[in-house]
């Protein structure tokens, strides 16, 4: 057990301290300023001073008032995540043998989630049916249905771009994306908690973004009589782009966890499965980054080739801008999942 006491952390009974299973720290990367003091906070429970004598100081902290509320902050945040014993694990436990750090409260729709998803989703159904309304013969009926084949292969490569910027660049503060740009970071590090969102609470971050738009579009559609072929691809790229994080949801689940037409889709290639989607998951997070059916990713990573897409496009904005993207270090550390 660990006490925290005034300006010093002590370790009492070190040998029945539980084993560390949720956070491993990387060897390929050193963190600098607050994210520094962050990493050492981790460390001061490892393996070495598990093995240390009862009742040994093994940190010494600063005697001024503030770091006596940073001690006590490193404490909470390691009885929280570092060191979950078996009888220590919360209680949210789910059937699938995974522990979620985030409360139910979390994972669950509220009234603005559903809002938020179903007025998207309203404006572009009626965007999609400006479109369909607009139909007048054959030809014109072809030329949809080509669009809404356009669609979904260009929502594919267009959810591709946007992973990889969110994953690879700007942060919480991000103006507009912000949100979503550290729910992904957060994704990497716990990416089953995705599976427990509800529909609408997995969904708004990246439908809300939208509504401006479609409201913008379905009023121009309105008074200016839009194209259906126009309309039919717009709505069609907007849902399956926005739809696209709950694809993900679905690729992280188990067979037996799907819907029935959701495991068909995958199983025919229409949806990103949860194989295709696994080799995502593998720090730094470099590649496989399309998620409505992945069908662009093999040509856009080249096997992982420097001359693939994204490491081009990356070595560009590096150039210009002198940022350079996440996936280019290993990430400081990674949150693995603990199993029961």
């Amino acid at each position: 057990m660990r006490t925290c006491c005034g300006s010093q952390t002590i370790l009492k009974n070190s040998s029945q301290l539980p084993r560390l299973s949720v956070i491993r720290a990387s060897s390929s990367s050193v963190p600098s300023g607050p994210q520094r003091n962050h990493a050492k906070s981790i460390r001061r429970v490892t393996p070495a001073a598990v093995s240390a004598p009862d009742g040994l100081v093994v940190q010494q902290v600063a005697a001024e008032s503030r770091a006596d509320v940073k001690v006590e902050e490193n404490c909470a945040m390691l009885e929280r995540v570092a060191v979950l014993s078996d009888a220590e694990r919360p209680s949210t436990a789910v059937s699938t043998g995974r522990v979620t750090l985030e409360s139910p409260e979390e994972l669950a729709s509220t009234s603005e989630h559903r809002v938020l998803v179903g007025s998207a989703m309203l404006l572009l159904a009626g965007i999609g049916a400006q479109g369909l309304a607009g139909i007048h013969n054959s030809l014109e009926g072809a030329c949809v249905c080509a669009a809404v084949a356009a669609a979904y292969v260009l929502a594919d490569f267009g959810t591709g771009v946007y992973h990889w910027s969110v994953d690879n660049y700007g942060s919480g503060a991000t103006p507009i994306v912000g949100d979503q740009i550290a729910a992904f970071q957060g994704h990497h590090q716990r990416p089953w908690t995705i599976t427990q969102r509800q529909f609408a609470n997995n969904l708004h971050k990246v439908f809300k973004p939208f509504i401006p738009f479609a409201a913008a579009w379905l009023a121009a559609s309105s008074t200016l009589h839009f194209a259906p072929v126009a309309n039919c691809f717009m709505s069609t790229f907007l849902f399956l782009v926005c739809m696209s994080q709950q694809f993900h949801a679905w690729g992280h689940m188990k067979k037996s966890e799907l819907p029935k037409p959701v495991l068909a889709l995958q199983e025919a290639g229409l949806l990103i499965s949860r194989r295709a989607h696994g080799a995502h998951h593998k720090a730094p997070f470099e590649g496989n980054y399309c998620i409505v059916s992945g069908l662009w990713n093999e040509a856009l990573d080249q096997q992982g080739s420097d001359q693939g897409f994204f490491r081009k496009l990356e070595r560009f904005v590096a150039a210009r801008t002198g940022v350079e993207p996440r996936c280019w270090y290993e990430p400081k550390y990674e949150i693995e999942e603990m199993q029961e």
